[in-house]
């Protein structure tokens, strides 16, 4: 089974209107397949937004909403590579806003290789993934070298 998750998607750290829009068919998708849907934060000035608020693609009481004080989110999140196992999850499709510092790759890149470690195939929307300025990131390479799948949104088929 598959999980769509979805890295600091708020409305400030997510600007490209185009990657939105590509993003938000998937998230459709998703939801009228009733799949798993997360949600994650790396933003401590987000830690007490509501969590409807979170996301442009406005979490519902259906989704998984977790904040994470690391840019990897399995490391920042208490069993949550467990917790997807236990749900049967074992591919993890990931997205979103991917600030860096200091040149490095940011949450999205950090959480995509981290899903690896935890024995989960992950799948780079290369579409869908930017940087801060709004801008697709460059180290979709880089991904799939380190075992990752890197693949266009529209072409990525949801296994539930």
């Amino acid at each position: 089974m598959d999980a769509l998750l979805l890295i600091d998607t708020d409305d400030a750290s997510y600007p490209s209107d185009d990657a939105m829009e590509t993003l938000g068919d998937i998230v459709t998708r998703t939801r009228a397949v009733g799949g798993v849907l997360i949600f994650a934060s790396t933003k401590a000035d987000l830690a007490d937004t509501p969590d409807e608020e979170l996301s442009i693609f406005v979490p519902d009481e259906e989704d998984l909403v977790l904040r994470s004080e690391s840019p990897d989110v399995f490391e920042g999140v208490d069993d949550l590579a467990a917790g997807l196992h236990d749900l049967s999850v074992d591919r993890i499709i990931i997205a979103g806003a991917d600030a860096s510092s200091a040149g490095t790759p940011g949450a999205v890149y950090a959480s995509a290789m981290a899903g690896l470690v935890c024995n989960f195939d992950v799948v780079v929307l290369s579409d869908s993934t930017t940087d801060p300025d709004g801008s697709l990131v460059a180290w979709d390479d880089a991904a799939a070298d380190a075992g990752a799948m890197v693949k266009k949104t529209a072409d990525t088929w949801l296994r539930m």
